[in-house]
């Protein structure tokens, strides 16, 4: 039986895992406000769902910097922990997230938020390489039967597409990546 891990809370995380378990699968189910996720030895689906985050500071940067650690910076460490339990040719989905109606108020650049989330993509592809893991972003708009379906199957979702993606590179392609960012001796202006 092939096993498969959901980070996410509420309603939405748990129809998602019963979709899973529905299709023959052994499903954990992992609530990111929980801590770190369970460990793993051998996963070969990771569907990561939008981290709720609640605002913090008296400031406008300092409540859009909470958004960003506990949301968008929070899902690479989740990713992060579960790189050594993901199996040869596992799948990976990343479920881009939208702004609730309470955070309303903060500046919303829908289009950087999905770029930062295509970074963990891209970072987790040239980590993960050599096992052939193959991760994609995806748009929270989607039908739970739609993430499910690009989950165990693959394909491309072109609404989370950005406008200069060229074509994926290859493996080897990231492999050079993570060799010339990993061996990186200097400090790097962000």
């Amino acid at each position: 039986m092939r096993t498969a891990l959901v980070s996410g809370a509420g309603q939405r995380a748990n129809e998602l895992a019963d979709r899973l378990r529905a299709a023959g699968h052994d499903v954990s189910l992992h609530d990111p406000a929980a801590g770190a996720p369970p460990s793993a030895d051998h996963v070969d689906y990771y569907l990561q769902l939008p981290i709720t985050v609640t605002l913090e500071g008296d400031s406008l940067v300092a409540r859009v910097h909470s958004f960003l650690s506990g949301g968008l910076l929070a899902r690479f460490a989740l990713v992060e922990q579960l790189l050594p339990g993901l199996s040869q040719g596992a799948r990976v989905v990343l479920v881009s997230g939208n702004t609730t109606d309470s955070a309303a108020a903060l500046p919303d650049d829908q289009h950087s938020r999905l770029a930062l989330l295509h970074v963990l993509a891209h970072a987790a592809k040239a980590e993960l390489a050599e096992r052939d893991v193959r991760v994609q972003v995806v748009s929270g708009d989607r039908s739970d039967e739609e993430i499910v379906d690009y989950l165990l199957h693959g394909g491309e979702d072109t609404s989370v597409r950005l406008l200069d993606e060229t074509a994926a590179p290859s493996s080897k392609q990231y492999e050079d990546w993570r060799t010339e960012v990993m061996g990186l001796m200097s400090p790097v202006t962000a």
